[in-house]
């Protein structure tokens, strides 16, 4: 069991534990959906066009 739930889905590694069955699309999913909305912290000065 992870000490650090959150290094379970870290984005650096998720593809591969999903991959070998460590993490299902679901647990992600799960993951995924529990995380703050801090998208009111954006500092505009750095958005990106393209």
């Amino acid at each position: 069991m992870y000490k650090d739930v959150e290094k379970r889905f870290d984005i650096r590694v998720i593809e591969k534990k999903i991959q070998e069955g460590i993490v299902t699309h679901q647990e992600y999913e799960d993951h995924l959906q529990m995380l703050p909305d801090v998208s009111s912290n954006i500092d505009e000065e750095y958005l990106l066009s393209f």
